[in-house]
């Protein structure tokens, strides 16, 4: 007697892709827990070309302070336009300087303003939200120009301290 073969109904219902959903959604949060970005935007100029470095921390929340060859700018807003002086070293060539009529000493006038204005505020506001994330730190992000002479950025800081601000974070390019 010969035994007949059982015949498997043929499923016509399509391909189940279930389980490949089930893996996108994995990935895709995965991919969106992973992602990460930084609060220091910097914008391209002729003016402004920062160094590199091999630095690996990441930018924190500040008042973000930008010294350029042709002017410092305090959160987007611009404080001050710098001058430029002959070189002593190099006959013919120029350095940006701070006007000597916006100085008082090692002092910067208009960024001093600025600054203290921001410190204010950001107590205020540190005040009003009783929280220990919006307390006052005195951080300062730092972008300035590679060529910079360190005369300017040693006033800029020196200024930046005398208003609160005595905790500097400078931004650079990093390099791989």
């Amino acid at each position: 007697m010969a035994l007949k073969k059982a015949r498997r109904p043929k499923d016509s219902a399509g391909l189940n892709i279930t389980s490949m959903m089930d893996m996108m959604t994995i990935i895709l949060v995965f991919l969106l827990k992973s992602y990460s970005t930084s609060d220091v935007s910097v914008a391209p100029s002729d003016m402004l070309q920062l160094p590199s470095s091999s630095a690996q921390k990441p930018p924190e929340l500040a008042v973000n302070l930008v010294v350029a060859r042709n002017q410092i700018v305090v959160d987007g807003v611009p404080v001050l336009n710098l001058t430029t002086i002959p070189d002593e070293d190099n006959p013919g060539q120029y350095l940006a300087a701070v006007p000597e009529d916006e100085k008082k000493g090692q002092s910067i006038d208009k960024l001093y303003q600025r600054l203290l204005d921001k410190a204010e505020a950001a107590k205020a506001l540190a005040e009003q939200s009783g929280s220990e994330e919006h307390a006052f730190k005195g951080r300062v992000l730092i972008q300035c120009d590679k060529e910079l002479p360190f005369a300017v950025l040693r006033e800029v800081m020196y200024t930046a301290g005398q208003a609160q601000f005595g905790e500097f974070k400078f931004v650079v390019y990093k390099t791989e």
